[in-house]
């Protein structure tokens, strides 16, 4: 009997024993299974964040090759404009030499900015001295569209200069008249500027254009002598 309880005893013990790790066990495995939960969600995170990263470097990558090739553009299209410049800043001068004096007046700064030519080149960009040139031509292109009115000194001829009141027909002709009526020319641009002419028989004409752009009479057709070269 003593034997048995014994045993009785040391099953039940057991039983207890195998009782108490099988609830650790499960307690154990519940929160293994959590962890593992939580891993898993981590491990997606993570990989969702690589993804995006991966993805976000292959943008900044293929924003960095076409800022790169938009830089070399750029460059290319600044060397090919710093080849030409001198050549279209001479032939803006020599343009300017044939415009009138007013009209230069315009654009001296613009005039100014541009380099000397033959100078040494600095802190001055392709696109600035593009800008000199633009603007200047731009200048020129609009007063070749107006017709401008202007008082001016002109040689009337024996060695006397009088005021008169000059008259540009764009940037291709010109006429004066002096306030008497009784003097008047025609001009053309030429090499170092313009050159003019005495032409008394246009007077009355160039008397009868002032009064048209004054609108003291009612506008009509005036004609003038022109000449195109």
């Amino acid at each position: 009997m003593d034997n048995a309880r014994s045993l009785l005893q040391k099953w039940a013990e057991t039983q207890r024993l195998i009782a108490a790790e099988r609830s650790e066990w499960e307690q154990g495995k519940s929160v293994l299974q959590s962890r593992i939960q939580l891993l898993q969600v981590s491990i997606q995170e993570n990989d969702k964040k690589m993804k995006e990263a991966r993805e976000k470097l292959a943008e900044a990558k293929t924003k960095i090759a076409e800022a790169e090739a938009e830089k070399k553009q750029v460059k290319e299209a600044s060397d090919a404009l710093l080849e030409i410049a001198p050549k279209l800043e001479k032939g803006v001068r020599d343009l300017c030499e044939l415009i009138p004096t007013a009209v230069k007046e315009k654009v001296k700064v613009l005039l100014d900015r541009m380099p000397k030519e033959g100078a040494e080149i600095k802190n001055i960009t392709a696109a600035e001295r593009m800008q000199n040139v633009l603007g200047i031509l731009n200048e020129l292109n609009k007063a070749n569209t107006e017709i401008a009115s202007l008082p001016e000194i002109h040689d009337i001829g024996g060695g006397k200069k009088a005021e008169v009141k000059a008259i540009y027909l764009g940037l291709g002709q010109g006429y004066y008249v002096n306030s008497a009526g009784d003097m008047a020319g025609r001009g053309t641009p030429a090499a170092g500027g313009w050159k003019w002419a005495a032409e008394p028989t246009i007077a009355k004409k160039m008397i009868e254009v002032l009064d048209v752009m004054k609108k003291t009479v009612a506008p009509k057709l005036v004609e003038l002598p022109a000449t195109i070269e």
